[in-house]
């Protein structure tokens, strides 16, 4: 049993300010970084950009930093004390008791108690701080031995950005976030950044210059899949794939040129597979790590945002109300039904819980039980 989560996020108004919003002129203001998020009544109502499982409990993150959780399968929501309120963007726990979260201005959150407190592991000045040390650093030494490609003059080029970053402030959003242990783990967000830590968050180094990305396209989700190779999908076809735990990359064959705003793993009769989600219905199927890809066409054309696999059943959700089902009974994906058609929210992510799924998007959460979906296929 597999399940995925994720990500993507833009197309859409909210998703567009998610993506969009990565210039000095971004409206998250500095402050945001230390002011705790505000608490509302309506909290559960807002936007809610990730969701994830931290073992019977569910956690969801959005807007003005705001952290929710549940623990009856996202029947009742209660918000918890988070330490910023810059926009969150992605959350996820490599097991009960700890997870992160991320978001604009450079955010990285922490928790060791399964949500119910959070301390900030990472800000956007110290993101800048990093990403110019970094910098600095490598091209006194002339380069780096894992990046054996990288030309000189590019390497310079990402000396100076970082030289504008720190004039320019915490601007930077970070998109996804993914932990292979409780010390291991690696983030991406904007114009191509990538961290790696060792210590569970507390430091990180800068990876951003050993992908082959020189257009600097953001990074929108990231998975390992069952090879134990890093996957990573972002704007304009970008795919990338680390076999050596993000040591170094390479830049797959992309099947279209739009943007993935989400990736994850499944699997159908006994073979994992790696499903790419991507702008106006685009949806693509690789049976071989990423090497090449299959278009599934789609009825809809409305931009798929994440994919969640539970057992013997699929599904999709994305932009403009779209919600996708199916199971192994019908193939996977030959057999995705639309659900709900009549509920035009934008999805953002979605996870299963017992008796069905939980959604999260534009304006809060929404239950899809397995009698709500039996029922639709009536």
């Amino acid at each position: 049993m597999l399940s995925t989560k994720k990500v993507g996020q833009r197309a859409c108004w909210y998703v567009f300010v998610l993506l969009m919003a990565v210039t000095p002129f971004s409206f998250a203001m500095v402050d945001r970084i230390d002011t705790p998020s505000p608490f509302s009544y309506r909290a559960s109502d807002g936007l809610l950009l990730d969701i994830a499982k931290a073992g019977k409990r569910l956690v969801a993150v959005g807007d003005q930093g705001r952290i929710l959780v549940s623990d009856d399968q996202g029947k009742q929501w209660r918000q918890v004390t988070s330490p910023v309120s810059v926009l969150l963007t992605a959350v996820y726990f490599i097991d009960a008791q700890n997870g992160w979260a991320v978001g604009h201005d450079g955010i990285v959150v922490h928790t060791k108690d399964a949500g119910e407190t959070w301390v900030k592991q990472l800000d956007g000045h110290q993101l800048n701080q990093l990403q110019l040390k970094t910098y600095q650093a490598l091209v006194e030494l002339g380069g780096d031995s894992q990046a054996q490609d990288l030309e000189m003059d590019e390497l310079e080029l990402y000396l100076d950005d970082a030289a504008v970053a720190m004039e320019e402030g915490p601007t930077q959003p970070l998109l996804d976030i993914l932990f292979i242990n409780n010390q291991q783990g690696f983030l991406l967000g904007s114009y191509g950044l990538l961290l790696k830590t060792v210590d569970g968050g507390n430091t990180w180094s800068v990876l951003s210059h050993r992908l082959p990305n020189p257009d600097r396209f953001h990074l929108n989700a990231l998975l390992i899949d069952q090879y134990q190779s890093l996957i990573v999908a972002g704007e304009a076809g970008t795919l990338f794939r680390s076999d050596n735990f993000g040591e170094s990359w390479v830049a797959l064959d992309s099947p279209y040129e739009g943007s993935f705003f989400g990736i994850s793993n499944y699997v159908e009769q006994g073979q994992t597979q790696l499903l790419a989600l991507g702008l106006r219905g685009h949806l693509f199927v690789s049976d071989n790590n990423g090497d090449s890809w299959q278009q599934i066409k789609l009825k809809s054309s409305s931009s798929l945002t994440s994919a969640a696999v539970y057992d013997n059943q699929l599904m999709i959700v994305g932009l403009g109300g779209l919600v996708l089902h199916s199971t192994t009974n019908d193939g996977l994906l030959a057999g995705l039904k639309p659900f709900d058609q009549q509920d035009r929210r934008a999805w953002s992510s979605v996870v299963r819980v017992n008796d069905g799924w939980v959604l999260v998007g534009e304006k809060g959460i929404k239950r899809v039980s397995d009698q709500a979906l039996e029922a639709s296929y009536e």
